[in-house]
Formats: structure tokens, sequence, C-alpha cells
């Protein structure tokens, strides 16, 4: 979409990147595991819902921050446990990210289509 040189908002779409990684996280551990723009465009690559509870307390982290014993538990019996624990934290982590995402094109109107045009749950962004 847009190339370095181009006159473009570059630091309001970081601002909207930044906005979207920081509150993605904190709102809902949703796991971020990279923010970036490339091309003049936001890429927010995440995941919705959780698999074990190393995603709750270290959202985005691809690797153990846990002791192997703790790690080793956690992929057991954390797993089995997330996935009843799932069925409420998926619809609230869907209705979060569109919510963020409303948000970020409300402040940043002028770049809806660079926040949007990348999103990976683009299906929750109908009528945005």
């Amino acid at each position: 979409m847009h190339m370095w040189g181009d006159d473009f908002d570059w630091e309001g779409l970081d601002d909207a990147i930044t906005f979207l990684n920081t509150n993605l996280k904190r709102w809902g551990r949703i796991g971020v595991r990279q923010a970036k723009e490339k091309y003049g465009t936001a890429r927010i690559y995440c995941s919705l819902g959780w698999h074990q509870f190393h995603d709750i307390t270290h959202p985005g982290h691809c690797f153990s921050r846990y002791p192997k014993w703790l790690w080793n538990l956690d992929c057991i019996y954390g797993s089995k446990i997330i996935s009843i624990v799932n069925k409420i934290v998926y619809p609230y982590h869907c209705w979060l990210y569109r919510e963020v995402y409303k948000l970020a094109v409300r402040k940043w109107s002028h770049l809806r289509e660079e926040i949007l045009c990348c999103a990976d749950f683009d299906e929750l962004l109908k009528g945005l």
C-alpha cells in the first residue's frame, strides 16, 4: 500500500499498532505474537482463546517461561482445564478483538483501511 518516503502518517500508524497490541494483551490476555507495520499496513499476528495456563500468564510468548516441571504439568493438565474455560473466554476474545479494532479505527479514522486490511480475523470486523 505505501512505501517509505510516501507522504503518509507513519507515526499515526505506529501509534495505532501499539494501541492494538497493548489493549489486546491487557484486557483479554490475547496472545499477540507480533505487531508490526509492513508496507504501510498494521500487522497484528495473534490467536484467540487459550491453550494452556502459560497463555494467560505470558500472552504472546512462544517459548516457556516456566520451570521444566511446571511446564510439563501445564502441558498435561493445563490444556485439559483450559479447554473448558475457553467456552467462556473465546467469545469474550472475539468481542474484545472487535471492540479494540473499533476503537482504533475511531481514533485513527484516516488510517481505517491500513488498520483493517490485514487483520487476522477479518470476519469479526465486518461493518467497521
